[in-house]
Order: structure tokens, then sequence, then C-alpha cells
């Protein structure tokens, strides 16, 4: 029986492939080293506007650090410190952190900041915007802020078919940085269908960190049996690269905050 065991073949050893690119993207990195140096440099507590990253291990550490997250900045008590997260803010809450003489931070993602800047300036040359996003994410509440009476929001490529325009010679798209380049150039085509005459933003503005992560995870989906993707549930991007993986040829793929939520089940 001994013999017999010895002579068996061994199991197949399982691989373990890590997608490239992976991780937070620049502008997320930047925004939590912006929080880690003001807890560094002036001490807990520290206020910021929003989940700085839609990860729930970063806002638990960074919560233990002394970090205190907030919906609104009329939670922050006057004259206390606050971080913008990278998603930005609109003008309403400048303001709002102003009358409270909050100490501001901006943690906005350049990028972000850039897509503000074109808001308002296609707004001064009375453009409409349609704003290509989802509906409730901090960055589209932000951007819509800059513009609110020139801006219409484009949620999905079936939005495109049914949105209205005043006047479709004067009419402009700006993007949800997070949103991958294929899908929002899904539903700028299917604008353009309707509007012929609709503008481009400058192509700098657009973000490839969220396409690079969705190309890494179909180039490896094939070859997978599980795909285990690390991020939070209310994070956008961490759901959309579930479906991806599911999408083109993973086995199963599973969503987890902490290696302990893996289920042996899957293995």
């Amino acid at each position: 029986m001994e013999n017999a065991l010895a002579d068996a073949p061994a199991p197949p050893r399982g691989r373990v492939l890590l997608a490239s690119p992976r991780g937070y993207c620049a502008g997320v990195d930047r925004a939590v080293v912006a929080v880690e140096k003001a807890l560094e440099l002036h001490g807990a507590p520290v206020y910021v506007r929003k989940q700085i990253v839609h990860n729930i291990h970063v806002v638990r550490t960074l919560e233990a650090a002394g970090a205190v997250f907030v919906d609104d900045v009329a939670e922050v008590p006057e004259g206390a410190r606050v971080v913008f997260s990278a998603h930005g803010v609109s003008p309403a809450v400048v303001e709002g952190a102003a009358a409270r003489h909050l100490q501001t931070i901006d943690a906005t993602c350049p990028l972000v900041t850039k897509v503000h800047r074109e808001a308002t300036r296609f707004a001064r040359d009375d453009f409409q915007i349609l704003l290509i996003g989802h509906a409730g994410h901090e960055e589209v509440e932000g951007t819509m802020g800059h513009a609110p009476e020139r801006t219409i929001l484009v949620n999905d490529p079936d939005a495109a078919d049914t949105v209205e325009v005043a006047d479709p010679t004067k009419l402009v798209w700006l993007s949800q940085t997070t949103l991958s380049v294929d899908e929002t150039m899904e539903t700028v085509r299917r604008l353009r269908a309707r509007f012929p005459e609709l503008q481009d933003p400058p192509s700098d503005d657009i973000c490839y960190a969220t396409q690079n992560r969705q190309v890494a995870v179909k180039k490896i989906a094939p070859d997978s049996d599980l795909v285990i993707v690390v991020g939070s549930k209310n994070s956008s991007n961490t759901v959309r690269l579930v479906d991806v993986a599911l999408a083109t040829g993973a086995g199963a793929a599973h969503r987890v905050d902490y290696a302990a939520e893996i289920d042996e089940a899957w293995l």
C-alpha cells in the first residue's frame, strides 16, 4: 500500500497569477498620502470628507491612526482640519468649509481637477455638457456642481439614446475619470450618432488607470479557474473587475476585502 502511494502521481500544483498593473491609481495613492502626512504633521483628529478611497481596509487603517470620515463638512467642528478626497468636491462644498473656517487640504486627483476646469470653461462658453458617469458617485456630484445649470448626466450607453438637449450644435461630453475608456466611448458613439456636432474634451483629460486594470484582468481571466478581486463592495471599479473576469473566461470570480474572506470551497 505504501509503495502504491509512493508511486501515485502528485496532485497538480496551482499557480497564482498577479494582474499587472494592479492596486490603486496614482490619484488615490496621492490622497491617502495626504491624509497620512496631515496626521503626521498635525496629529489627530484629521477629518476627511467621504471615504478617501473605496477600500474598507485603507479606511479602517486611517481611522485607527486618527482620521475621522464624515459625509458633510457640516459634521466637522468649526476651525478643524479637513481633507477633500481624490474624487473632488463642488464649489458649494468649498464654500461650506470656508463658512465654518475649516483648514482644508485638497487631495482631489489632478485629472479630476482638470475635468472641473473644463466644465467651468464650457459652461462659460454656453455649451451644454453631457457628463458620462454614475449617478450618486462623489466625483460626478463634484463635477456637476461646477456647472449645475449646464450639465446633464448620462448614466450609461442606453441613456444616450434618450437624452434631450437644448442646442445640439453647442454640445460637449465630459466623463467620470474612473470609467473605463471602452465603456465611455460606447456612450460617446451613441451620443454622436444622435448629435453629430458633439465636441470632445481634450484627450489628456482621459484617465487610463481603470482601463489598464480591466485589460490586465482580461489577459489572465481565460487562464484562470478563479479570479479574486480585492476591493470593497462600494467600489464600482472593483465590482466591474469581477464582471470583466467572468465575461472574459474566468471559471469563477469573487470580491473580497480581506484574505480571511476567501472561501476554501472556491479553491
